[in-house]
């Protein structure tokens, strides 16, 4: 297998996510889909996670940028299908560059942007790097994962981390795949002060501010997000000089919920007090204990494909843990782990001392003991063979 590794530069700070779902910076940048200086134009970088082993390269998306002020100032528009996004390893191939012809403002900066899925194939965003010259700033597909979509773990390494994919289908509901997520691009930053933010309460200063970052169900490519408005204003970063922290983080948070299953527009679905808000928004579906048995619903898109990984942050606790991961099975040679997506539970290799309720990956079975899997009975001893007619390997 070819390492995938998108190593460029460091120009823009953004965030990941921790395994323990902590919110970290992280600096990264395809520096080719910078513009030199400001111009009327916005270049999208979009970072899927595989090319295509892992169905994450589909269909072309259709992209939409706002300023500020919720004015639309261009759009990458998919006339056909056909037009795929490209399967290389070369960033340079998914640059798309958005003149801005919709405002009267050429040099507006594109501070909200969705991203739209219209077509049948699914895809799997890792990273949409967003730059006028002015303005450069990075989505992640952790924050999608941290607030609840599908997501999956990606075979891309951006500089020194591996970024999860999150799933877009125009299908809507089907596997309840967004066809649409939007985000405010300098709350994308991670400087210091914003991240020190963020870190109050991720859950209501993330997943519960819809301008902020949203995924919709069934909004269409030429569709409108909500916005903040009246516009949001920051601090300036101490440390960085760059934008810092909301003067005023309570006015991001959602005073209403959204409706994420519109076509069109926004539309509010109802009017909540705080505390039902904050209800009835889940929290992270993560780290979850691995000795709890509990019942997790199984999302397995191909029994018969494994992942064998030995990379940092492909660890299989993390997709069996989660109740929004959806993929395939995985062994994780760093963590001495394999989780069966089918039923979403974890076991150990199997190692000269450890013979018993294990995953043996030389012979790819299953030693158990009584009843240790859903899919049937294995007595104390006995083997479960597994139908794999495919296995990947992907280096760290």
């Amino acid at each position: 297998m070819v390492n995938v590794n998108l190593a460029a530069g460091a120009r823009i700070l953004g965030f990941l996510f921790s395994p323990d779902n902590l919110i970290m910076p992280f600096k990264w940048s395809h520096d080719a889909g910078i513009p030199d200086k400001h111009i009327p134009e916005t270049w999208v970088t979009i970072v899927t996670g595989d090319g295509a082993n892992l169905e994450a390269s589909g269909s072309e998306p259709f992209i939409s940028l706002w300023d500020d002020g919720g004015r639309r100032i261009g759009q990458h528009w998919v006339e056909d299908n056909r037009n795929k996004l490209p399967v290389s390893n070369d960033p340079n191939d998914n640059i798309y560059k958005i003149p801005h012809t919709q405002n009267r403002d050429p040099m507006a900066t594109a501070q909200y942007v969705m991203i739209s899925q219209l077509y049948s194939e699914t895809i799997c965003i890792s990273a949409v790097q967003v730059s006028n010259g002015k303005l450069s700033a990075t989505w992640y597909g952790d924050l999608a994962m941290y607030c609840g979509a599908k997501w999956f773990l990606s075979q891309r390494k951006v500089g020194d981390k591996y970024p999860k994919c999150v799933y877009m289908s125009s299908g809507g509901i089907v596997d309840n795949y967004p066809r649409s997520i939007s985000f405010h691009v300098n709350d994308m930053l991670g400087t210091p002060s914003k991240i020190q933010m963020y870190r109050k309460d991720q859950q209501k200063y993330l997943c519960r501010s819809t301008p902020r970052f949203g995924w919709w169900r069934r909004l269409e490519p030429d569709g409108t997000v909500p916005f903040f408005k009246p516009p949001l204003q920051y601090d300036v970063d101490k440390e960085t000089g760059l934008e810092g922290c909301d003067k005023s983080p309570e006015l991001a948070v959602d005073r209403v919920v959204w409706d994420k299953g519109v076509y069109t527009r926004p539309k509010i679905k109802s009017i909540k007090t705080i505390k039902e808000l904050r209800r009835s928004i889940p929290g992270p579906a993560q780290n979850r204990p691995e000795n709890v048995l509990t019942k997790r619903r199984g999302s397995n898109r191909d029994p018969s494909h494994l992942i064998v990984t030995e990379a940092e942050g492909h660890e299989a606790s993390l997709v069996c843990n989660s109740t929004t991961s959806d993929g395939w099975d995985v062994v994780s040679l760093r963590e001495g782990k394999y989780c069966d997506m089918t039923v979403k539970r974890l076991y150990d290799l199997c190692t000269q001392t450890n013979v018993d309720n294990c995953f043996d990956i030389e012979r790819k079975v299953l030693v158990g003991r009584s009843s240790i899997d859903a899919r049937g009975t294995v007595s104390a001893g006995e083997t479960l063979e597994k139908a794999y007619r495919t296995t990947e390997y992907w280096e760290s």
